[in-house]
């Protein structure tokens, strides 16, 4: 088990372990943000035929070749073809088709010209232009070639993607399932919604926080519960959560203190600890591990690689640091069971100039969250207010972290490294 390690070789322990949690087909018009589960091969050419781009005529570049506005060159409009029709007569010397914008350009015509181009009657149009073989034809097969690898497993649908794949005609592509994490909190000291206000007690913030980080993500969340801090509640509800949930993060109970008992409850429910404790401030206090659900069960849940393997995340029950080890570590390994491909699962690193110095020296990895304006020449991080393990209003309105090695201070608009938080 690793000690103190840094927040990458924990995040990394985990990745090992875990893998996508299934598949499912899901509506096409209903699967925007998911990861796509299958390689989609282009079947047909897109466009299947050549097209024209624009309303106009459709003619033989020959015809036209010699054409001035002294001597423009009249041709015979003997076909009109509109979008979704199909070219009824072969085009020849001296003759052109009328056609919409989308429809094929007939057999014998390699080249269009849009309407505004041209002068025209219902029988003829006039050019008085040279026109080169090939222009304003859209060939089949431009967009994409039969045979051709459109998209391999792993990556998320966007709007491009789910264009592309209505054009092969798939319409129930096969994703993969979202994650359902269960969220648990532990200590005394914590009021649940219904709960009045009482002298030394706070609301349950970190429950709240954790799960829309994880909608947001793109998993499913449930409340598993509160556990206060008494070892066997705290196990018996990760014995709950691990019967129906894909992870589960707790918060609160991984320190060194009398009451902070979650590590132990953690083995005490069947988790094997990879990490325990990381070199990272905030988010020092951590525990982290797995529950193979398929060697308790003795069948597996899926046929994926570590289908079963059920990530289980202690937290800091201090906000801020809770959040911080929830993007540092924990996000990575719910993209991989989200079924992203390994190196879409990490955050993408930038480099940032800070607004202002940070004179202070740490022991540890340092992880600064602030705000980056990324359409900016120069990407400035404004941090975002206080960077105390409590003060988890510095965490809203921020999309970045920005990483100070231990023992280092860094000078405003010193060049540092950062990653990004949320959807990358």
């Amino acid at each position: 088990m690793l000690q103190g390690c840094d927040y990458r070789e924990a995040r990394d322990a985990m990745l090992e372990q875990v893998g996508p949690v299934g598949t499912e087909t899901a509506a096409l018009s209903a699967s925007a943000g998911r990861v796509l589960a299958q390689e989609v091969i282009a079947q047909a050419d897109i466009p299947p035929f050549d097209r024209s781009p624009y309303d106009g005529y459709a003619f033989r570049a020959q015809d036209v070749e010699n054409a001035s506005e002294q001597t423009p060159v009249t041709l015979r409009i003997v076909d009109y073809i509109a979008a979704g029709d199909v070219p009824h007569t072969c085009i020849r010397a001296g003759e052109a088709a009328h056609l919409m914008t989308g429809a094929p350009v007939p057999e014998g015509a390699d080249a269009v010209l849009p309407f505004e181009r041209t002068r025209f009657t219902e029988e003829e149009v006039t050019i008085d232009a040279p026109v080169k073989s090939g222009s304003n034809v859209i060939y089949a097969g431009e967009d994409v070639r039969k045979g051709t690898v459109l998209c391999s497993p792993g990556i998320r649908i966007d709007a491009g993607l789910a264009g592309t794949l209505a054009g092969q005609g798939i319409f129930q592509p096969l994703v993969y399932k979202k994650p359902l994490v269960g969220v648990i909190s532990t200590g005394s000291e914590i009021l649940e919604e219904n709960e009045p206000p009482a002298p030394g007690h706070i609301y349950n913030s970190n429950r709240y926080s954790l799960q829309a980080a994880c909608e947001l993500a793109g998993c499913r969340s449930v409340y598993i519960g509160t556990a206060g801090d008494d070892r066997d509640v705290i196990a018996g509800l990760i014995g709950k959560a691990v019967q129906t949930c894909h992870a589960v993060i707790l918060s609160g109970g991984v320190s060194v203190g009398d009451f902070d008992c979650t590590p132990e409850a953690m083995v005490q429910s069947g988790v094997r600890l990879l990490a325990h404790g990381l070199s990272l401030k905030p988010g020092m206090a951590g525990a982290y591990g797995i529950y193979d659900a398929d060697h308790e069960s003795g069948h597996c849940r899926g046929e994926e690689k570590g289908s079963g393997v059920i990530p289980v995340f202690g937290l800091s029950g201090n906000p801020a640091a809770c959040m911080t080890a929830f993007y540092a570590v924990v996000l990575p390994v719910l993209r991989r069971q989200m079924g992203y491909a390994a190196g879409a699962c990490l955050p993408p690193q930038i480099r940032v100039r800070l607004a202002k110095d940070y004179s202070r020296k740490n022991q540890s990895t340092r992880l600064l969250r602030g705000k980056v304006d990324l359409k900016a020449a120069v990407q400035e991080m404004e941090i975002t207010g206080g960077q105390g393990n409590q003060v988890l209003s510095s965490v809203a309105g921020s999309n970045a972290f920005a990483e100070i090695p231990a023992g280092e201070t860094v000078q405003a608009q010193e060049p540092v490294n950062a990653f990004l938080m949320g959807d990358f």
